[in-house]
């Protein structure tokens, strides 16, 4: 988490909704282990769903503190884009740390696991009809089964950086966001699109409290 606190986010439900648009997590326990992860938000039971390889040590140390991280996009900011003088470079992201405790859970939730997780991805995709798991033979989904590692995350702490140049002024401010939006890289396009979210957000807070 970044130390100054402006780029501190400290709004849950909208770290919530950041983590369940990634959907991919990398995790890191206590011995330095490190798994990425897909993994589907269960917010009624505070946690979150994942599967990993059954190869991965991780999966032979269950249960485990972990801390799972979740990113967005990122991007350079130039200090050219400023209309500021005497600035230097910087970098522009979003991220979001779960600390918690990871668990096994049986075969049954792995299942119900992996069905909503494509489910919830296929649903992204235009133009086709999902993919569901019913589509593979028994003996094939058995077979996937033995090798991987369904596990639960309880969410017992959840903190996020939210560093979009909040701390410049409004004219800095939007020289990054016209710089972001030119560049041929999506990436810095969906910084400047969060960028924008976030003064938006800002702007109906101020004028909910008017």
């Amino acid at each position: 988490m970044h130390p100054t606190s402006v780029f501190h986010w400290k709004d849950r439900a909208e770290m919530l909704a950041f983590v369940r648009a990634r959907s991919f997590a990398t995790l890191v326990d206590e011995s330095l282990r490190v798994a990425q992860v897909p993994f589907i938000v269960d917010e009624a039971a505070s946690r979150l769903l994942c599967h990993f390889s059954r190869g991965n040590p991780m999966s032979r140390a269950l249960p485990m503190r972990v801390v799972a991280v979740v990113n967005g996009a990122d991007a350079y900011v130039s200090p050219d884009w400023y209309k500021s003088h005497d600035q230097v470079p910087t970098w522009d992201y979003e991220s979001v740390e779960i600390v918690g405790s990871l668990t096994p859970v049986d075969d049954t939730l792995l299942r119900d696991i992996l069905a909503a997780l494509s489910a919830e991805h296929e649903a992204r995709i235009p133009d086709k009809a999902p993919w569901t798991m019913n589509k593979l033979r028994p003996a094939t989904l058995d077979k996937m089964l033995t090798g991987i590692v369904g596990a639960a995350l309880s969410i017992e702490s959840i903190r996020g950086t939210q560093k979009l140049s909040q701390n410049k002024s409004d004219d800095d401010f939007d020289g990054v966001v016209a710089a972001l939006e030119r560049s041929p890289s999506q990436h810095d396009r969906d910084v400047a699109a969060r960028m924008a979210l976030v003064r938006r957000r800002r702007a109906e807070a101020l004028t909910g409290r008017a």
